[in-house]
């Protein structure tokens, strides 16, 4: 089911390269059927629908986590978009050392010092404007995707971690339609884009939620983390062998880093929890 998933959420960049909407449409589009899949996932399993401090900070941060990923891969790589994305546990790490005025142990100095170094080698590779702002963007979403990272595990009612996801999708629809609407060319709002954004929402988003949370009870949380990593693998290969986008040696360098300092940081990680 984990492979699955991975592989759903892996799609994602090389679909919203042929939508060619403003990103806040794309994102309260996908958001809008993404909510309603898992929505109905809660009912069938029972789940109420909790509206609390904690799920409401989950929502804020899903909000701003998918609509500045969307943006980024608007402009820049979707190799960009989604490694840089994917620098979230080390944003974990950062986050529990500010607010919770924990000391950094040594492998998890040596993966920060490592992603630094990949994402510079992202920004080396992306010098334009355009692909400045989008590897700013994506970086910003990897930080709030490290919040949804932080906030869920001080969650242990499901429902209610659950219900920050519905909630944050459904903000995504509900201000992201009307804003996309106001800067999308009415003439590319046709057929296949629309089908595009449904199947974003409910192929591409709303079943892996399904599947990754079924797959949570059933597997560890470090086989969780490692075999989702195949997306910031594959998403790049759909895109350069589907919409033929390749990024630059720095950007695959890059890659290579923060990949290898993820993987290596949370295989260390949960030895030395076991010990």
């Amino acid at each position: 089911m984990m492979v699955v998933c991975a592989v759903l959420w892996s799609i994602s960049g090389v679909t919203m390269k042929y939508i060619d909407w403003n990103p806040f449409l794309i994102s309260g589009g996908r958001g809008l059927f993404s909510a309603l899949v898992v929505y109905i996932s809660m009912g069938m399993s029972h789940y109420p629908m909790k509206v609390t401090k904690k799920s409401l900070g989950i929502a804020i941060c899903t909000f701003i986590n998918i609509l500045t990923f969307i943006s980024a891969n608007k402009l820049t790589t979707a190799a960009n978009a989604i490694v840089l994305q994917y620098t979230a546990p080390i944003f974990v790490v950062l986050i529990t050392v500010f607010i919770l005025k924990r000391k950094l142990k040594a492998h998890e100095i040596i993966a920060v010092l490592v992603a630094i170094m990949g994402v510079v080698l992202f920004f080396l590779d992306q010098m334009s404007p355009q692909g400045m702002l989008g590897n700013i963007l994506a970086t910003t979403s990897g930080f709030f995707m490290g919040l949804v990272y932080a906030l869920s595990g001080e969650i242990k009612d499901d429902g209610e971690r659950i219900s920050g996801l519905v909630i944050g999708h459904a903000l995504l629809a509900v201000i992201g339609i009307p804003i996309g609407l106001i800067y999308t060319d009415p003439a590319n709002i046709t057929l296949v884009p629309i089908l595009l954004v449904v199947f974003l929402g409910t192929v591409q988003m709303g079943i892996p939620y399904i599947l990754f949370g079924r797959a949570s009870v059933m597997i560890s949380g470090v086989e969780l983390s490692l075999i989702t990593m195949l997306e910031p693998m594959l998403n790049p290969i759909w895109v350069a062998l589907i919409y033929g986008e390749i990024p630059g040696p720095r950007a695959l360098f890059g890659a290579v880093l923060i990949i290898g300092a993820v993987v290596a940081y949370t295989v260390i990680d949960a030895k030395q929890s076991q010990a």
